[in-house]
């Protein structure tokens, strides 16, 4: 499974992305802290998806030091500063993929999906011998079980 780390101090957004990528592993934290604890559990991350202005922790400070542990992490920023942003000229900001608040529930499904690819799925299958195969994508060969 893909591992995505949703960070956003506003409830409504962080129900509305958990939603949205339902079918992808979550992690989900209410500010920069939170997010940090998270992810030192989870080991690997596929992609943080992060709000920047948040009270205690700015989603650069967070994006930094995930980025200490894990430098090839993949990062979407969502904000509703976009324009103020743009204009700082900020080496960091320009080199982010982020998505302008509000945004709909496709524009961020897309986004996610072209960081990251589309989350892995399972299905189950009846063979010929009568097994049960599970396959997933993203593994090399299914996993067969024999069902009782």
């Amino acid at each position: 499974m893909k591992h995505i780390l949703i960070v956003d101090d506003d409830t409504g957004i962080l129900s509305l992305v958990a939603r949205v990528l339902a079918d992808y592993e979550l992690l989900v934290a209410y500010c920069g802290e939170e997010a940090l604890a998270a992810a030192s559990r989870a080991g690997r991350l596929d992609l943080l998806v992060t709000d920047y202005l948040m009270p205690s922790m700015q989603g650069d400070e967070l994006i930094g030091r995930l980025r200490e542990a894990q430098p090839d992490l993949k990062v979407l920023i969502l904000t509703g500063h976009v324009e103020t942003l743009d204009a700082a000229n900020l080496s960091w900001w320009d080199a982010e993929r982020r998505l302008a608040k509000p945004f709909g529930a496709a524009a961020l499904r897309t986004a996610v999906i072209n960081l990251i690819g589309p989350p892995q799925t399972r299905s189950t299958r009846r063979t010929d011998d009568g097994l049960c195969a599970i396959e997933q994508t993203g593994w090399s060969q299914p996993l067969t079980l024999r069902m009782r």
